[in-house]
């Protein structure tokens, strides 16, 4: 696959990962190993900003090159996605499509200033569906369309495949509630497969009992949810407050990187949750009047610098060992995942202890 950068063109490998017929009763993920581990037992392959792909095409803040249609093709099982109100939907132009470099340009410097000012996201009188975009930080920057419609895609790949369960981690960017963004859910139908836990949040933050991926199947609870902000379980019970649930360690890790950082970053309370998060993903660093804005790193400079490869994210696992022990990381995130020699999915492999 050829992915294109101003005048250059680089050539990065699809997925090595082979998949079983995910139609046989007893595989679970792709795995009969998998069916009797507890969710938060497994590792699954992440795509940060899963929706930030092409077109357009030289697009200064892509994280991805392949769509969410083949990301789940080859085998990615977690997303992050960020949902933010539509420019569109108080009279703005999004179109990011046409124009060339200039016009990226254009639409990042408006975005950026637009962010500063605190005008990316004005609140007014909204419809439920077309006001929920997926965009990056603001829609001025880029726009992937309506919630809705991404979810479809999604929906579409589990009517297919029953045996799959699949995680979205949602950044509230605009601070929808939680029932702003149930209708994006219902319309799509995408709600009929939703986790909804048969335990209530506790103190401790942790110990949770997980049903295994073998119970999420056969009750067909198969997408689990969790968003960062702004959840209400009482009204919405199936999109999870993240940080009850949920750590990360640092994602601002900026080019180059000799070594990832292995510490809890957010929520910064020093508690462990059951779920851990591998970012695994760097941006480029510049400061403009006295602010640093980060972009993500390209391809070129991904594969120049060999982030993506096994050897590269064994290392990380491996020296986070220091910091948790025997512990599973559940979603191993990278940007630009295809890049490479299939790290991700090999290194999902070994966490998840698989032959």
């Amino acid at each position: 696959m050829a992915v294109g950068l101003g005048q250059k063109t680089m050539m990065v490998s699809a997925s090595p990962v082979q998949h079983p017929d995910s139609s046989t009763s007893q595989l679970c993920n792709g795995h009969t190993e998998l069916c009797s581990r507890t969710y938060n037992n497994v590792s699954f392959a992440c795509t940060h900003n899963a929706y930030s792909y092409p077109p357009p095409e030289d697009y200064l803040v892509l994280n991805q090159a392949r769509t969410l249609q083949e990301q789940l093709d080859d085998g990615v099982r977690a997303f992050m996605l960020d949902v933010v109100r539509s420019y569109t939907d108080h009279g703005g132009d999004t179109s990011t499509s046409n124009g060339g470099v200039s016009g990226v340009i254009s639409n990042i410097i408006d975005g950026i200033a637009s962010i500063f000012a605190g005008k990316a996201h004005p609140i007014k009188k909204e419809d439920p569906i077309d006001s929920v975009h997926l965009c990056h930080e603001s829609c001025l920057l880029i726009d992937k369309g309506r919630l809705v419609d991404s979810l479809k895609v999604f929906k579409a790949f589990m009517d297919a495949n029953p045996r799959e369960v699949v995680t979205f981690i949602i950044e509230n960017v605009s601070g929808f509630t939680s029932d702003q963004l149930r209708p994006s859910f219902e319309q799509s139908g995408l709600d009929k497969y939703a986790y909804v836990p048969a335990f209530s949040p506790r103190a401790s933050h942790n110990g949770y009992p997980w049903p295994t991926l073998a119970e999420l199947i056969d009750k067909n609870q198969r997408l689990v949810v969790f968003m960062d902000d702004n959840t209400d379980t009482s009204a919405v019970p199936y999109i999870l407050p993240e940080w009850e649930y949920v750590v990360e360690i640092p994602y601002s890790n900026i080019n180059p990187v000799k070594s990832f950082p292995c510490n809890q970053d957010r929520p910064r309370d020093g508690i462990p949750r059951d779920l851990l998060v591998l970012n695994h993903f760097v941006y480029n660093r510049a400061t403009v009047a006295g602010k640093n804005i980060d972009s993500p790193i390209n391809p070129i400079q991904v594969e120049e610098h060999g982030y993506n490869t096994f050897k590269s994210l064994a290392t990380h696992l491996d020296t986070c060992k220091s910091v948790w022990g025997s512990r599973v990381f559940n979603y191993i995130t990278l940007d630009y995942y295809d890049i490479g020699d299939g790290g991700i999915f090999e290194a999902v492999k070994r966490a998840n202890r698989l032959s």
